[in-house]
């Protein structure tokens, strides 16, 4: 599936961005079923072109989110040396993020800007790793500065788990945390899907502002 989104798109990044998110929401629906993934959907999903900032609480975030509907990622740089997940990612159009070198973040907004401009949903995990589930870590802002230079709304989301073990920190290996996921037969999700922050805000403003909308969808569910 990846190597026919990369044929067809030879010499457009944008148009490997659109095609592989289609492909991968595909890819993602079937292979969530085969894991025996139960996803419980509220709200509704983004629309095509799309903003969306989402909490990030597992290595499942990924599969649940992309199952449901057809985005681009942005993710850290390391995720290009896994195993064919890595290689993957990149055929499908997915942004890379090398965290220990800001001086390439206009690169990565040039990027985002781009897959936007052209149609393709972009979907950020501000926090920059995985949280315990329950609460919402603060932003990372830099990469807001994309949909408030290009006046577009944001879309936030809310992603949850009643499980606690499918929560992921960064001191246990990855392995060993998808071995204990997949232990658990049957795993529940639930996302939520936010109404879209109106366009008009500022970099700073926007990421307050959508930090504050994922944490009170988190809320409302555990209240």
């Amino acid at each position: 599936m990846a190597i026919g989104v990369l044929l067809l798109s030879l010499g457009s990044s944008h148009r490997r961005a659109q095609l592989g998110g289609r492909a991968v929401r595909l890819w993602s629906w079937i292979t969530r079923r085969a894991l025996g993934i139960h996803v419980t959907v509220e709200g509704t999903p983004p629309p095509r072109g799309s903003f969306v900032v989402s909490n990030h609480v597992s290595h499942f975030d990924v599969l649940v989110l992309t199952s449901l509907y057809p985005t681009s990622l942005v993710g850290k740089k390391e995720i290009i040396k896994w195993p064919l997940l890595g290689q993957l990612a990149w055929l499908i159009g997915t942004v890379f993020v090398d965290r220990g070198d800001r001086n390439k973040t206009s690169l990565v907004a040039e990027q985002m800007r781009g897959y936007l401009d052209s149609g393709a949903t972009v979907t950020l995990f501000p926090e920059g790793t995985c949280g315990d589930g329950k609460h919402v870590l603060p932003f990372k802002r830099s990469l807001f500065a994309v949909p408030a230079d290009l006046n577009i709304p944001t879309w936030p989301v809310a992603i949850r788990y009643p499980d606690p073990a499918a929560a992921w920190d960064d001191d246990t290996p990855l392995a060993l945390h998808m071995f204990r996921l997949l232990c658990h037969t049957k795993q529940k999700a639930v996302v939520e899907f936010g109404e879209p922050i109106a366009k008009g805000l500022r970099r700073k403003p926007l990421s307050f502002e959508a930090h504050a909308r994922v944490d009170g969808l988190l809320k409302k569910a555990r209240d």
